[in-house]
């Protein structure tokens, strides 16, 4: 009651209007005390003068500190007209009382020993904003501490998880140390703390498209850069990380178990199409977000959605936004790959495919004649092109795609990855499964070798596959095997270390068949691999032992 009452009288405001007064007679009687000295004693005069006009340049210059630094301690009455002058001037539209609220909260949980403090500290963390330069390392520390210590209430740790998610999600600096592993299986897990960003998110936007207010959309951004730190296994990230963009994974829940439906993203699709202004970051963000969902979401949103997406994979946009529309078709593959022009959605056709097309092209190759300083547009990612290649891979599987893939220069640009995984290390290609896809897919999309260009490098590609003997219960691995064969036959004449090499392959899916099956792989496809060993096998070892050379290609 006392406190409001204070409040209520205004107290503070007389107490600083008191201080201005005082400073005010301060000045005055220097000011008098110069006139008579200067009037009686000029010598005597002089000192006074040069102390009362060195207080007043340090009076001023402390205000202009104040105005140039927030966070300085030593405000003057001037301070806050000075700095709303110098907003007038410079165009500023930074809030006011940013740096007041977050050093007051930093302060609180770096130095309190009350707990009660410190929990109420927290709590106001996701009110603030953050400035970028802020070493939040020591909050951070506290807060994480706090956090894995009250795992068994599920209040505090909901408000101590929440408060170092809003931390990452400013992109303040926070030692790399205090990022590593910890547990947040508890009271949900990481899928709580996504889901209660994604809820905030939509609600923010549907507030949003009923009022267009700046707050509502940067309550959209806030609750998307919260959602994404979460994306990596037991430990938050800072939301740019490149790592978060190839490798999150923001997978939710319903509080029931229940994994949600592929309306329930519709708003983000519609948040997406509509953001055309120059928030790359933002941007970026959503696309993130929508890889919670695997699939060309709901029928309705699909030329929405698809449109965004070639938007967003141009080539003005900058890498983080490319790579995570390149990452989000990747993991769409299956359906993308299905349309066909004999099953296209209401609302998508043939020209918006052929846009896709080239737009892909695009994230990969945004322009060749650039010099790029940012290493995630270097001529070989190993990220970029492990997803890039796994998804011309399966384009590659249909006709239809088949054109585009050629007209829109994929398979030039495949050709060139040749190269460049060529100049990998052995052990490198061994773990790096698209080295065995590239032969596959030159094989599917130019199965009679129209390019005699591309042979030095592929047959040394083609031979390093054959000899890694990499054999892996996996439906696309095992899919490839027809189309490497043909690549195979287009680039090698009959040899036998090539016919050991076929016949290896060939008996470890006639033992491994049943496991295959049983493991996913369609017996169907098994059954193609099968074949396509046991003709190749039989070819080359009637090639070698009657001693001609294109019996392959018959």
């Amino acid at each position: 009651m006392k406190l409001d009452g204070l409040e209520h009288f205004h107290l503070r405001t007389l107490l600083q209007a008191f201080l201005v007064f005082l400073q005010i007679a301060l000045l005055l009687f220097s000011v008098s005390l110069c006139i008579k000295t200067w009037t009686e004693r000029v010598m005597v005069s002089g000192f006074m003068i040069c102390g009362t006009a060195s207080g007043i340049v340090f009076y001023l210059w402390t205000t202009v500190v104040s105005v140039r630094f927030p966070d300085s301690p030593f405000w003057t009455p001037g301070s806050k007209p000075a700095g709303a002058i110098g907003k007038i001037f410079t165009g500023s539209t930074s809030p006011p009382d940013i740096s007041d609220k977050s050093s007051a909260i930093r302060w609180i949980i770096e130095t309190s020993t009350n707990p009660e403090y410190v929990e109420a500290a927290a709590a106001m963390v996701p009110l603030a904003q953050w400035s970028r330069d802020l070493d939040a390392s020591a909050v951070y520390k506290r807060l994480r501490d706090n956090f894995g210590a009250c795992c068994k209430n599920q209040a505090l740790y909901v408000k101590y998880g929440k408060a170092m998610a809003h931390l990452c999600s400013q992109s303040v600096e926070i030692d790399p140390r205090l990022l590593s592993k910890f547990g947040w299986d508890y009271w949900g897990g990481r899928s709580r703390f996504i889901r209660d960003a994604f809820m905030a998110g939509r609600d923010a936007y549907r507030q949003m498209t009923q009022e267009d207010d700046a707050s509502h959309r940067a309550n959209v951004r806030t609750a998307l850069r919260t959602m994404i730190v979460h994306g990596l296994d037991q430990r938050l990230s800072l939301p740019d990380s490149e790592e978060l963009t190839w490798n999150g994974v923001l997978q939710w829940s319903h509080s029931s178990g229940e994994k949600p439906n592929r309306e329930e993203f519709d708003w983000l699709v519609d948040y997406l199409a509509d953001n055309v202004d120059d928030d790359h970051e933002s941007e970026g963000d959503a696309l993130l977000a929508l890889s919670a969902m695997h699939g060309l979401w709901s029928s309705a949103k699909q030329p929405s959605f698809i449109n965004a997406l070639i938007r967003c994979m141009d080539e003005d946009k900058p890498s983080r936004v490319r790579h995570a529309a390149l990452r989000l078709v990747s993991d769409t593959q299956g359906e993308l790959a299905a349309i066909t022009d004999d099953s296209m959605p209401q609302g998508v056709n043939a020209t918006l495919m052929d846009s896709l097309s080239r737009a892909l092209f695009t994230a990969v190759c945004p322009n060749p004649e650039a010099n790029y300083n940012n290493e995630c547009d270097a001529p070989f990612h190993e990220e970029r092109d492990r997803r890039y290649i796994s998804l011309i891979f399966s384009l590659a599987k249909y006709g239809g795609w088949r054109q585009r893939l050629i007209h829109d220069g994929h398979l030039q640009r495949c050709v060139d990855l040749v190269d460049q995984v060529n100049k990998r290390e052995s052990h490198y290609l061994e773990s790096y499964l698209p080295a065995f896809y590239l032969p596959a897919i030159i094989g599917r999309i130019n199965p009679i070798g129209e390019d005699p260009t591309l042979s030095p490098a592929l047959s040394q590609l083609i031979e390093k596959t054959w000899r890694a003997r990499i054999y892996k219960n996996d439906d696309n691995y095992v899919d490839a095997i027809p189309a490497l064969v043909t690549a195979t036959k287009l680039n090698f004449q009959p040899e036998v270390w090539l016919a050991k090499e076929a016949r290896g392959a060939l008996e470890y899916f006639q033992e491994e068949q049943a496991t295959l099956v049983t493991n996913g792989v369609a017996q169907a496809t098994v059954n193609a691999a099968l074949s396509s060993l046991e003709d190749f096998h039989e070819k080359l070892q009637s090639a070698i032992r009657l001693g001609h050379r294109n019996i392959m290609m018959s």
